[in-house]
């Protein structure tokens, strides 16, 4: 069983994920450009374009990983998902089973778990893209999306590191401009329904 943490003393690692030559798919890799270039936000920061394998790494550095990359669900480009990971619901583009050779997110867990190793929580904020095209720009929808996600990033962290926040979030969905996102005291939610892949 996992002991409490408090926010003063637990770590957060945001992982931003995807190609920064593929429109929306570079997401995840700009929100961590911005938070960097912000001082870090008292985060840890990470950009991984291919992780594979190398997520296994990556395990032990945080008591709360965010991961942060793009999805193609079908929703509104711009969408925003926040899920605890694994997740049935949501395949993140570049942590899917198809990154890496065949090797991803599940893959990585499998093998944790078989080597006896810790894994700290683990969370997914999911954008939805639009376009995913080699050397095409994000889509305004996107850079909406990823300027709300940098401005909300305090109480983000604030949420993700509270001791029972994989059970507050659950899979929750959130338009590009919502200003409830994150929402630390209630959690509501603008959207509805599950994303799907």
């Amino acid at each position: 069983m996992r002991e409490d943490v408090n926010e003063s003393s637990s770590r957060l690692l945001i992982v931003g994920c995807g190609n920064p030559a593929a429109g929306d798919d570079s997401a995840g890799i700009e929100i961590v450009r911005c938070l960097s270039d912000l001082g870090g936000c008292g985060c840890e920061l990470r950009a991984e374009t291919a992780p594979g394998v190398g997520l296994l790494d990556l395990l032990p550095l945080a008591d709360v990983i965010l991961f942060v990359d793009a999805v193609t669900s079908g929703g509104i480009p711009g969408t925003l998902y926040l899920t605890s990971l694994p997740s049935a619901e949501l395949e993140p583009r570049a942590l899917g089973s198809l990154s890496g050779h065949g090797w991803g997110l599940v893959e990585t867990l499998e093998l944790a778990h078989a080597l006896g190793r810790t894994v700290p929580r683990l969370f997914l904020l999911g954008i939805e893209a639009g376009t995913v095209s080699q050397g095409a720009p994000r889509s305004a929808a996107v850079e909406q999306a990823i300027a709300l996600v940098v401005e909300r990033i305090p109480q983000l962290k604030s949420l993700l590191l509270t001791d029972d926040s994989s059970g507050i979030i659950g899979a929750r969905t959130f338009s590009r401009n919502d200003l409830s996102f994150p929402d630390n005291a209630g959690f509501g939610i603008q959207g509805s329904g599950s994303p799907h892949r």
